[in-house]
């Protein structure tokens, strides 16, 4: 996420929940929990009055990590922005080496957040709906969701990887706008971190003071371009991951746009 972020004219302070051995898709994985490390910090950082704009959580272990951003945003003369991108699963399937806590953290962060960033898998774990069968998802469906997802105070969110009959969707909403969906290109290959990618793009565009919508649309078009490329040069499964660094230019000009 670093490089991106730099890219788009963001400085970063980065604070790790934990130390994951490889990518989720090898389908084994240890995962270390920082939760002392975290609470060290968050002391270092009041003492030193960091002051963030914007507080970006991404895998979160525990209850106690929520409390801890928490504890960071509170310290704060004015209140930082809350992007939330939990990591807890995709295609239906929770990520291996993942605990029920972590689960309860991700539900908990949804509250706190300003904008939410599940795929739908992840959005369904949070509403306490199960994940759509082949052929089950619409767009009245996933409406209704997102209205359930309002009701249960989720300020707003964005939610990835909707497929409809044959499309290919985001799907989002906010407290300025109403719902609405975004169409992508599908490229059929699956390479790792296009998420932490999307997110990386979104804060970037969104800390411009672009609407949620626009930056989402801006999101697609440079994810999908990124994605394409992968796939021409025969990137065809998920353990590999994008080499971002290849990309930063076309991701610094298309911000301009």
């Amino acid at each position: 996420m670093i490089p991106i972020l730099n890219t788009l004219e963001t400085n970063v302070s980065y604070l790790p929940t934990a130390v994951v051995s490889n990518n989720f898709d090898y389908k084994q994985v240890i995962v270390e929990d920082l939760t002392e490390f975290m609470e060290n910090t968050q002391n270092t950082w009041k003492e030193l009055d960091f002051q963030f704009d914007t507080i970006t959580t991404g895998i979160l272990m525990n209850p106690k990590q929520v409390e801890i951003v928490k504890d960071i945003v509170n310290y704060h003369k004015k209140k930082p922005v809350i992007i939330s991108d939990p990591i807890m699963g995709d295609n239906g399937n929770i990520y291996p080496g993942l605990s029920k806590d972590l689960m309860e953290a991700s539900k908990l962060i949804a509250l706190e957040a300003d904008v939410l960033i599940p795929n739908l898998t992840e959005f369904c774990l949070i509403i306490g709906e199960n994940y759509p069968k082949p052929n089950e998802l619409n767009d009245s469906l996933l409406r209704s969701w997102l209205e359930k997802a309002k009701k249960q105070g989720i300020k707003s969110t964005i939610v990835t990887s909707v497929k409809i009959n044959q499309n290919y969707y985001v799907y989002g909403y906010s407290k300025e706008e109403d719902i609405f969906r975004v169409k992508f290109d599908h490229i059929p290959v699956q390479v790792g971190g296009t998420g932490d990618i999307f997110t990386s793009l979104l804060i970037g565009k969104y800390k411009k003071g672009e609407n949620l919508q626009m930056s989402v649309e801006y999101v697609t078009q440079v994810l999908s371009s990124i994605i394409k490329a992968e796939y021409q040069n025969d990137i065809v499964n998920s353990v590999n991951e994008i080499e971002i660094q290849k990309y930063l230019n076309k991701i610094h000009n298309m911000s301009l746009s």
